[in-house]
């Protein structure tokens, strides 16, 4: 009997101390929505500040989970609990429109990227571009794999577009995603690489990039799409209205990227 009150009351104070604590946050914390964004790698600088800016005029978190838009893409049909996808082009979020995982009718361009030639040896910065890739100087080119990298798959067309791709296709360094080529060029270990502007722009613009012509590879049409798991979420549905704003696009450009 002595053992059953004794649980009684542990019981009753652990709920106490439980009430007690909720009690001290405010209510509006208790009731606020996180959401959960997976985010292409190039854009992970711009969606931290996009993220400061949501929470500053709403209640709930953001969480990211960044990495290729293949990876991501992966995940999700493998039933990742996110709420958002920020894909680097507008194929894998066309596909995701074909299953379950994503609402249809939701997919729109947040942003068209930009794909420059970025290195960091000096060596190299009299150079003009497209003579500068097949240097006698150049020993590592680096580019996104083209499968699972929407900024790699633009690079390989660069490449193609200038029938050197096989020229120099044994100087080639594959890498997971834009932003790993990016650092790949930016602590010395390649010698040059195609990169994504915006990380250039967003990471004090150290070495030279050469500005690639447009007609070399396609538009990379960067798309969001809401996931189901998103869809009764009222921020999930704020974030996108954010995201599609002019005030936003403004803010994009400053990372170089471009609009319509």
């Amino acid at each position: 009997m002595f053992l059953k009150q004794n649980k009684f009351k542990n019981n009753y104070l652990v709920l106490c101390t439980s009430l007690i604590f909720l009690s001290s946050i405010p209510f509006k914390y208790l009731l606020a929505e996180n959401i959960y964004i997976g985010v292409a790698s190039n854009f992970l600088k711009p969606i931290k500040v996009l993220k400061e800016n949501f929470e500053s005029k709403n209640d709930g978190k953001i969480f990211i989970s960044s990495g290729s838009s293949g990876s991501l893409y992966a995940q999700i049909i493998n039933g990742a609990p996110l709420d958002i996808f920020l894909s680097a082009d507008l194929d894998l979020p066309k596909k995701l429109e074909k299953t379950t995982k994503a609402i249809l009718g939701t997919r729109f361009t947040y942003a068209t990227g930009k794909l420059v030639a970025y290195s960091t040896k000096k060596i190299l910065f009299s150079q003009t571009f497209p003579q500068i890739l097949t240097s006698n100087k150049i020993r590592y080119i680096g580019i996104g794999k083209p499968g699972y990298v929407p900024y790699g798959r633009a690079a390989k067309q660069v490449l193609k577009s200038l029938n050197i791709f096989k020229k120099i296709s044994s100087k080639l360094v594959l890498s997971k995603s834009v932003n790993q080529v990016f650092l790949m060029n930016y602590f010395g270990n390649l010698d040059i690489g195609f990169i994504s502007k915006a990380d250039f722009i967003s990471n004090n613009k150290k070495g030279k990039i050469w500005e690639i012509p447009h007609h070399l590879y396609s538009p990379i049409k960067q798309d969001a799409i809401l996931l189901k798991n998103g869809e009764k979420k009222k921020n999930a549905m704020l974030f996108l209205k954010f995201l599609s704003s002019k005030r936003t696009k403004e803010k994009l450009k400053k990372f170089g990227y471009v609009f319509d």
